[in-house]
């Protein structure tokens, strides 16, 4: 087998312009280079190319023709990349969460290498931008339907427990707690916290999800925090005898956009990134 097709160069030159000199003017080589390299060649597929004063063998012949055909394929599969890679190009809007804030971390750095023409911009706000509106052209959130006026696809399920340091875990009827501050106290998770939580024993209330994981990690008290954000400290630990009255808890990530926006090559490709590091594989 072809442990390279580099080496095809070689001989679709010496075939296209009939001699070694020739050829290895065209590829910037010496001619014994031309002819080490066809040689190399032959041992890999087996049979001669090439017959010293005789010139190119029919099958040395048919695979030249071989290599023009494949270096034209290769060739338009990198210029429609290419073509592809400054396509998306311009600023689009994503819209998330605040507990989302970490996980975009990779897919965002592979869209800036990907696509250096692309602007990104982040809007992190649980009451922000809307699709639905024109306002942002991707949505990233926690929903249990998505609106029937947007696209796209479940990304994996986001469960919810009850976590702390190891120390306050040990003794939790001790522990101070940590919530979600105005507006999002009325929100699903606010109101299951205000069932859940002594009013008394409420250490910090903020709406910042990255604030209240940060501080559950430094120790200043237990939160109702996304288990896939609490993985990222190893130094916190989940209180199972909240486990079943967080269950209900558990909703779908979702990524959307407008049906109108779906081949717009911008939201392409940032829609399949994000899919790509943050979808949950099946099975």
């Amino acid at each position: 087998m072809l442990g390279s097709l580099d080496d095809l160069r070689y001989l679709e030159a010496f075939e296209r312009l009939g001699s070694a000199t020739a050829a290895g003017r065209d590829l910037g080589v010496a001619a014994s280079t031309v002819y080490r390299r066809i040689a190399a060649l032959e041992q890999a597929v087996g049979f001669v190319c090439l017959e010293r004063g005789r010139g190119i063998t029919t099958a040395g012949r048919e695979l030249a023709a071989l290599a023009r055909t494949t270096g034209a394929s290769l060739a338009g599969i990198a210029r429609r990349a290419r073509d592809r890679r400054e396509e998306v190009r311009g600023t689009i809007t994503v819209t998330t969460i605040d507990g989302f804030g970490p996980l975009l971390v990779a897919p965002i750095a592979a869209l800036a290498a990907a696509f250096p023409l692309l602007r990104v911009d982040v809007h992190i706000s649980d009451a922000g931008l809307s699709v639905r509106k024109g306002q942002a052209e991707i949505g990233l959130g926690l929903l249990a339907d998505p609106p029937n006026t947007l696209v796209g696809r479940k990304l994996f399920p986001v469960q919810f427990g009850v976590f702390g340091t190891r120390a306050l875990a040990a003794e939790p009827e001790h522990a101070r707690w940590l919530v979600l501050g105005a507006p999002l106290h009325t929100t699903w998770l606010g109101q299951w916290e205000r069932e859940h939580v002594p009013r008394d024993r409420i250490a910090f209330a903020t709406p910042s999800r990255r604030l209240l994981v940060d501080l559950t990690a430094a120790g200043v008290g237990l939160n109702l925090m996304p288990a896939r954000l609490a993985a990222e400290h190893p130094e916190l630990v989940e209180l199972k005898q909240f486990r079943a009255a967080a269950a209900a808890l558990t909703r779908p990530a979702w990524i959307l956009t407008h049906p109108d926006l779906r081949k717009d090559a911008r939201v392409s490709a940032v829609m399949k990134t994000l899919a790509r590091h943050l979808a949950q594989p099946e099975g």
